[in-house]
């Protein structure tokens, strides 16, 4: 009786090329899809307490509405973006104390209010409210 033994099957290796190019298109994708932009925080200072006692010594204070189509009011009177900076500069050489009360429409973009908050800070103003 004569008995036939079958061949050893050699293990067939397994190719790292696929892999490779997924890694490679994973890579590609993650760079084409990120952003390299450096971001710039806003420091916004919020009030620690309350308390219920009023002071007479208050700082005056001024209301700026900022509209959806860009135009700004100040105390209610329009004013024009331009003069922004020097319409509070010239506020806060009256009191050096101002601050500004920033009311937005709900429409505003949030770059154009970013701009109006940059006007508003580069007028020297230390105190902004964001209503």
């Amino acid at each position: 009786m004569r008995l036939e033994l079958q061949a050893r099957r050699t293990r067939r290796t397994i190719s790292l090329t696929p892999l490779i190019d997924v890694v490679f298109i994973l890579l590609l994708f993650f760079l084409v899809a990120s952003h390299f932009n450096s971001w710039r925080a806003l420091p916004l200072n919020t009030p620690t307490a309350i308390t219920g006692e009023v002071s007479g010594d208050d700082a005056p204070a001024v209301l700026l509405r900022a509209h959806a189509d860009g135009g700004l009011d100040l105390n209610g009177e329009p004013l024009d973006p331009a003069l922004l900076i020097p319409t509070l500069e010239a506020h806060r050489a009256r009191h050096p104390d101002l601050s500004v009360v920033l009311q937005s429409d709900p429409d505003l973009e949030l770059q154009a209010l970013v701009s109006v908050m940059d006007g508003i800070a580069a007028a020297g103003v230390q105190e902004l409210s964001l209503r």
